[in-house]
């Protein structure tokens, strides 16, 4: 009798699980039927909406090819939007972008390799992008000096580490060696 209880308290459990997790893949997708699906291959990078609303976009990526691939969206003169890398064969990944109004590519690399097999997209109206905020603008602001004066400080030394090493200078690239790499 214990038996034929704990068999049915399983099979409860099981089913239970079996209909949570049902619930949340249709959850899941229904969330995703606004998105802009993008199925990427080794020869092909398809995407289901070649204009949408500007504003906040979700990009639905799906691997269907034999090489991990990466997805890309570009503004005008290839300016990086947002990006994915290392989507696996046979997987599925999201992507989140704040467009504005305008002109877009999406790229899909196969192998992560080269130009990428490009889609051109657009979207369209105003959008509804948050508020800027002036703290993220002013932090952004102040890591774009500070890696530029750490390469502005790094590059004179690599280059002179490179120059012993064209001289064949073996001491004085290995005490130049240290130093080059401080910046990074």
């Amino acid at each position: 009798m214990r038996a034929a209880r704990t068999s049915v308290v399983a099979a409860i459990s099981a089913l239970t699980t079996i209909t949570a997790v049902a619930g949340c893949a249709q959850k899941s997708d229904a969330k995703d039927s606004d998105a802009v699906q993008v199925t990427a291959s080794d020869s092909a990078c398809e995407v289901s909406k070649n204009s949408f609303p500007a504003g906040h976009v979700k990009f639905a990526v799906e691997n269907k090819g034999s090489k991990v691939t990466e997805v890309y969206v570009y503004a005008p003169g290839d300016r990086i939007v947002t990006e994915r890398e290392n989507i696996g064969p046979g997987t599925r990944t999201s992507i989140n972008a704040e467009v504005k109004a305008g002109s877009y590519e999406i790229a899909c690399k196969p192998g992560m390799k080269g130009h990428g097999i490009r889609q051109k997209v657009s979207a369209t109206g105003k959008g509804k992008l948050p508020p800027r905020d002036p703290r993220l603008d002013k932090a952004v602001a102040a890591y774009r000096t500070y890696v530029q004066e750490q390469a502005d400080d790094t590059l004179p030394v690599v280059q002179k580490f490179a120059d012993a090493i064209k001289k064949d200078d073996l001491e004085g690239a290995k005490k130049l060696y240290a130093p080059s790499r401080i910046g990074w």
